[in-house]
């Protein structure tokens, strides 16, 4: 009997020679084989289970930086809040000084305008009473005659004597 060209115990030959080929294979190959496929194997879950693990020390990482990442927008909210209390407070500070300095300021000027108003009106009486005497000096001299002169000195003669 022949199939497609081929005769029935050629084709069992190929089969026998093909098992008994499988089988020289299997016992001198067969158990460095499954040795280096079991290794193979081995290092393979190996390294699926370091991928796994490195996974989830990332993932752990990750929430870390997400939580202090959520920190820290409460922390520049806080630190904002801080820095501006203490800009409101060195604000306050300022402006009170300023007040201060303010309030002295116009109360030197105030002292200074009376100083040099009460000088003013020295100098002014000063004025005054220069004038009043140089007034008084010629309408005495025009007023008064050569007798009444001599008569005045000596009445200030005896009351110069009189004081001593």
């Amino acid at each position: 009997m022949t199939v497609g060209g081929e005769s029935l115990w050629s084709i069992a030959l190929k089969f026998l020679n093909f098992g008994v080929l499988l089988a020289i294979l299997i016992k001198f190959a067969g158990k460095p084989l499954k040795t280096y496929l079991v290794n193979r194997h081995n290092a393979i879950k190996e390294k699926i289970e370091e991928t796994n693990r490195m996974l989830d020390e990332a993932e752990k990482l990750k929430r870390t930086y997400e939580e202090k990442l959520a920190r820290l927008d409460e922390e520049i909210a806080t630190f904002k809040k801080t820095v501006m209390g203490e800009v409101e407070n060195e604000k306050a500070k300022i402006i009170a000084e300023a007040t201060q300095f303010a309030s002295k300021m116009k109360e030197q000027a105030q002292l200074t305008y009376e100083q040099e108003l009460k000088e003013v009106k020295n100098k002014i009486k000063e004025d005054i009473a220069q004038l009043t005497i140089e007034g008084a000096g010629k309408l005495i001299a025009e007023k008064m005659s050569k007798s009444d002169h001599e008569k005045m000195i000596e009445d200030f003669i005896v009351k110069l004597r009189s004081l001593n």
